[in-house]
């Protein structure tokens, strides 16, 4: 007899013409090892960054996946050649957007952390690496799960471990170059890569800037607004304070953020630091206001005695 739930969902395939991109988190795995406070914390700064990635995302590029501490995108081209030459234009803009976004949110983290934890204390350590290739890809959809792969979905995923010397940069293969339109000229390195089954891969790489310390006119440009200041300032404390418990109570998994798979503590142990931290949050997080407050008009007078 065959039920409802016994009958296979039919699956979907496609294969389109896309640019693939992998936007990559490099830096903090060494602080995350240094302790569980670390290991926390950089969870929360991963996320945060992978965030300023994703909010600079709109169609047609598509988020397809986090994996670890990278964001895999996909843009697929379109057939109408002056819709094609928008979409260009757009990924161009959107990759360099990427290093902004993330330099913006590595200054807003630097300066509100009250935190002295090895990934608090090294936010500026945090680099970003994009990878980008044109190619092939195959959709296939099986009930309420998609999926891409093909030869070009694999090559990207090699192009990670490169020989770029630079922990800052986009790395294209030719396919790649040939289909973005950047919004300026940009200096480009030629170099090649080699993988054992792709071969000799040609490649075209822009330096850029994305992490490294908040220069000053990012500092100035920062306090200029103090009420604005203050007001991330106190979310980013909040979020650090508060988006400790569903990792300490395991509703968010460590293991979905890089290679650890679990907290070095025992249950009880993580349960007794959330509950600590929901008791002390009435005394805690006014002080921590304070601080923070104190803190923006002190460093804003600084900035500006400097200039």
């Amino acid at each position: 007899m065959t039920t409802a739930n016994s009958i296979e969902k039919p699956t979907e395939t496609r294969t389109e013409q896309v640019v693939l991109i992998l936007a990559d988190i490099s830096g903090y795995t060494r602080f995350m090892l240094a302790s569980q406070e670390a290991l926390v914390h950089g969870q929360q700064v991963i996320t945060e960054l992978l965030e300023s990635i994703i909010r600079e995302v709109e169609i047609p590029l598509e988020v397809k996946e986090i994996e670890g501490d990278a964001v895999f995108l996909y843009a697929v081209k379109p057939d109408d050649d002056a819709a094609w030459e928008e979409v260009r234009r757009m990924i161009g803009r959107k990759l360099i957007s990427f290093f902004e976004a993330f330099a913006r949110t590595i200054l807003w983290a630097s300066e509100s952390t009250l935190c002295p934890c090895a990934v608090c204390k090294n936010f500026d350590q945090l680099k970003l690496k994009i990878v980008v290739h044109s190619g092939e890809a195959l959709f296939h959809r099986i009930g309420e799960f998609s999926d891409i792969s093909g030869v070009d979905v694999i090559l990207i995923h090699r192009l990670l471990k490169n020989s770029v010397k630079s922990d800052e940069y986009i790395l294209m293969t030719e396919a790649a170059y040939r289909d973005i339109s950047f919004p300026a000229e940009f200096e480009i390195s030629k170099g090649e890569e080699h993988d054992p089954d792709f071969g000799a891969i040609p490649t075209y790489t822009y330096f850029a800037k994305g992490g490294g310390p908040p220069t000053r006119d990012a500092l100035e440009r920062y306090y200029a607004a103090p009420l604005r200041a203050f007001g991330n300032d106190l979310r980013f404390f909040a979020k650090g304070y508060f988006g400790q418990l569903p990792i300490l109570l395991g509703w968010t998994k460590p293991g979905k953020f890089g290679e650890l798979d679990d907290l070095p503590v025992r249950w009880s142990v993580r349960v007794a630091l959330a509950m600590g931290l929901v008791l002390l949050s009435p005394v805690l997080f006014p002080a921590g206001a304070v601080v923070q407050a104190f803190r923006v008009l002190s460093r804003r007078r600084r900035v500006a005695a400097a200039v």
